[in-house]
């Protein structure tokens, strides 16, 4: 890919238009992969940014978590028992863990 990325570079520098199929020939990709590489793409991102469905339960976590001798699965089951959109019990502990 960093091949590719800077041959375009090369070729806008020199204010010319690709031939799209040749460079995809040369690289084995399709023509609108480069094509979509000339136009500014820049690959997936690395890692994603998005809320967990724990994050407005986090106080509340917390606050049961705190309490002496109450374990993970309890408060899952509990929480389990309000909204039963947070997830599998593995996700809950990760989430416990990871915060």
């Amino acid at each position: 890919m960093q091949n590719l990325t800077a041959h375009l570079n090369m070729i806008k520098a020199m204010k010319m238009k690709p031939n799209f199929s040749e460079l995809a020939r040369i690289y084995g990709m399709d023509r609108r992969t480069v094509k979509k590489y000339y136009e500014g793409y820049e690959g997936k991102p690395k890692n994603r940014n998005k809320p967990s469905k724990l994050d407005k339960y986090y106080d509340n976590i917390k606050s049961k978590l705190g309490i002496k001798e109450v374990a993970v699965k309890a408060v899952y089951e509990y929480l389990k028992s309000k909204d039963e959109t947070i997830g599998t019990y593995s996700n809950f502990n990760k989430y416990i863990k990871k915060g």
